[in-house]
């Protein structure tokens, strides 16, 4: 009789145990603390020169183009570029921000900017060319236009970098698991240039 209450407690304590470290790991993967990120890539992944160019027209994209030149990276600027001038790059980096004034500004309108980004990914795809995004605006430059547009591109890409608060809802995360490829989430736009960096040095 004691030796079955003795399994019985066993038993009883196995189960509790096993209920608290499920409990702990689905606390782990759901915290904001636990992301599957890394803080820059290990090695390079690309080669100069790249291509850097807009998704949505923001002035994201000319933030990145100054962080590129102070970082030596050498880079051609075109914020509305083709695939045509893919020609004589090594790889292409695109900005993700949905801007109605700058898609405005260039005459162009939303179905004109997904028109031209497939057209210049594919080219990119079909040359082998590395592809790189970055979402800087953070929280509130997510919306369902600049989220279509995101999604569009890291369809194709090699890596993400983005800023922390855009990934409240865990959808980068989300994104970089569904495509299968790295990720590095920033605090703001002073931890972007070592990332950056890695991804050719």
């Amino acid at each position: 009789m004691g030796g079955t209450a003795l399994r019985w407690q066993k038993k009883l304590i196995f189960k509790f145990i096993l209920v608290l470290f499920l409990l702990i790991s689905i606390g782990c993967q759901t915290s904001d603390n636990h992301e599957w990120t890394l803080p820059n890539l290990p090695r390079p992944i690309a080669k100069e020169k790249a291509l850097i160019t807009s998704a949505g027209q923001s002035t994201d994209a000319y933030i990145i183009a100054e962080i590129a030149n102070q970082l030596l990276i050498n880079n051609t600027f075109l914020p509305r570029a083709k695939e045509t001038d893919l020609v004589n790059k090594s790889s292409l980096v695109v900005i993700v921000g949905y801007s109605p004034t700058g898609l405005k500004a260039a005459n162009i309108t939303f179905q004109n900017e997904k028109d031209r980004l497939t057209h210049l990914l594919d080219r990119a795809v079909e040359q082998k060319m590395k592809v790189i995004v970055l979402h800087i605006g953070g929280k509130q430059r997510r919306n369902k236009w600049s989220d279509a547009l995101l999604e569009m591109v890291v369809r194709r890409a090699d890596y993400l970098i983005g800023v922390r608060s855009a990934n409240y809802d865990g959808w980068f995360t989300k994104l970089s698991l569904q495509y299968n490829f790295p990720l590095t989430l920033v605090q703001d736009l002073g931890e972007l240039k070592v990332p950056f960096t890695s991804i050719y040095r």
